[in-house]
C-alpha cells in the first residue's frame, strides 16, 4: 500500500465526484468520513457541518485533525469499535471500497453500528466500464497505475450494474446514482444514459 496517499481534491467541475460528494452532504450533519485523506471534503463542505475520519495513514490522519472534530488512524480489514459514540448523519465511503479485502463487511458493519436510522451513506466507486477501458480493451491492454480508474490497488472492480447489486445487499434504499465526470458531466447531465459510458465515478446516495 502508499504510504502517502496520492489522490488530491478534485473540484475541477461540477461535476466532478468531489464535488457531486459534496453537494450531497447537505448542511448541520454529522458526518462520518471514512477513507478521509487529507480531510478535504469535510474542508470543502458546508461549515456547519461536524466532520469525523478515519484513514489507514497517520500523515494523512494528521492533516485531517486540522479540521475534523476528530480523526484516527483505522484498517478497514480489521474492523474495531470507533472511540466515539455516536451515530452519524451521513457516512461517507469515497472511493476506499474497492481497495479493501472485503467491503460488504466493511458497509454492513458501518451502517448497522454507526448510522442513524434514516441516516445515508454516500458511496463513489471507479467506473470499469468507462470508455477510455473498453477501448484500451479492444486493443488488448489492461495497464495498471498508480491513480485512477486502474489504480494498481484496487481489488474490486465496478460497473454500475454491479454497484447497485453491491448496496442492495444491505437493506438501504437507494434514492440517487449518477456519474462523477470532470469532462464528460456536463453531457451526462443532458443525457444520463450514457454515465455508464463517459462516467469514471460510480455515486450512490442510499439511506437506512
Amino acid at each position: 500500500m502508499f504510504q502517502k496517499n496520492p489522490y488530491k481534491l478534485n473540484l475541477f467541475s461540477k461535476y466532478s465526484t468531489h464535488n457531486i460528494i459534496i453537494d450531497n452532504v447537505g448542511i448541520d450533519k454529522t458526518v462520518l468520513d471514512v477513507g478521509c485523506n487529507d480531510g478535504y471534503i469535510g474542508n470543502n463542505s458546508d461549515k456547519s457541518n461536524n466532520f469525523y475520519g478515519v484513514d489507514y495513514l497517520e500523515d494523512s490522519i494528521n492533516k485531517a485533525k486540522q479540521s475534523y472534530k476528530d480523526a484516527i488512524v483505522y484498517d478497514l480489514n480489521n474492523l474495531e469499535n470507533l472511540p466515539w459514540n455516536i451515530k452519524f448523519d451521513v457516512i461517507i465511503f469515497a472511493d476506499v471500497l474497492e481497495h479493501i479485502l472485503y467491503p460488504e463487511k466493511v458497509i454492513d458493519f458501518f451502517t448497522k453500528n454507526y448510522l442513524k436510522d434514516n441516516g445515508r451513506i454516500i458511496i463513489s466507486l471507479p467506473n470499469i466500464a468507462n470508455w477510455q477501458v473498453r477501448l484500451k480493451l479492444l486493443f488488448g491492454k489492461f495497464d495498471y497505475k498508480n491513480t485512477g480508474i486502474m489504480d494498481r490497488t484496487h481489488l474490486h472492480l465496478y460497473t454500475y450494474k454491479t454497484a447497485l447489486t453491491f448496496v442492495s445487499k444491505f437493506n438501504l434504499k437507494t434514492e440517487k446514482i449518477v456519474g462523477g465526470a470532470s469532462i464528460f458531466g456536463l453531457i451526462i447531465s443532458i443525457f444520463p444514459f450514457l454515465k455508464s459510458l463517459l462516467a469514471t465515478n460510480i455515486i450512490i446516495i442510499a439511506r437506512k
